[in-house]
C-alpha cells in the first residue's frame, strides 16, 4: 500500500522559532500590558519609529559586543588596562608592575632601565670570527656593582643600551 502524499511544504525550523517566539513576547505583553488604560491614553503615547529601533539594536550590539571583548571603552579595541586585556598573550607579553626589581630605586632612567631589563640575550660574531654572546638583560643589571640612582648605575644603562643597539639594529 502506497502512503499519501502531504501537499504542505516542511516548515523551516528558523520561522517556526520566530513564529514561537512572538507568541510567547504577544502573551507577555497582553498580560502585563492589562491595565485600566483609556483609547486615549494610547493616542497620546509616543510613537517608536523604525530609526529608534535601528539606533536602539546598534547601541545594544556594540554594547554587547564591547562587553564580550572586554572593551571598557568601547573604541572597538581592547587596549592594556582594559578588562578584557591578557598580558600574557597580548602586547609586549610583560606582565606586573613596570619596573624589575633591579630598577628599583632608579628614578631619572626608569624608563630606560626597564627597556634594558626587557631585552633578551643575543649574540654576534667579531670581523676577525670571534664569537661574543650577551646575557639578558636582567641578568646583566644584576651583575652590575653600581646602585640604581647613582651616576654609575646610568652610566652602565646607557653602556649597555649602546652595545645593545649597536648589536641589534640596522
Amino acid at each position: 500500500m502506497r502512503m499519501p502524499r502531504l501537499n504542505a511544504r516542511r516548515s523551516n525550523p528558523a520561522a517556526l522559532l520566530a513564529a514561537g517566539a512572538a507568541v510567547i513576547a504577544l502573551g507577555v505583553l497582553g498580560t502585563l500590558g492589562a491595565s485600566d488604560a483609556t483609547p486615549a491614553d494610547f493616542a497620546t503615547a509616543p510613537t517608536v519609529t523604525q530609526v529608534d529601533v535601528v539606533e536602539a539594536y546598534n547601541d545594544g550590539w556594540t554594547d554587547g559586543r564591547a562587553d564580550l571583548m572586554g572593551d571598557d571603552n568601547r573604541d572597538g579595541y581592547v587596549d592594556e588596562d582594559e578588562s578584557g586585556w591578557d598580558c600574557a598573550t597580548m602586547g609586549n607579553r610583560q606582565c606586573g608592575p613596570g619596573l624589575p626589581p633591579q630598577c628599583k630605586g632608579e628614578t631619572e632612567y626608569a624608563d630606560l632601565c626597564a627597556t634594558v631589563a626587557g631585552r633578551p640575550a643575543y649574540a654576534w660574531t667579531d670581523a676577525d670570527g670571534t664569537p661574543h654572546t650577551v646575557a639578558a638583560g636582567r641578568k646583566l643589571l644584576a651583575q652590575l656593582d653600581a646602585v640604581p640612582g647613582t651616576e654609575e648605575f646610568a652610566a652602565a644603562l646607557f653602556a649597555l643600551d649602546t652595545l645593545w643597539a649597536q648589536h641589534n639594529e640596522d
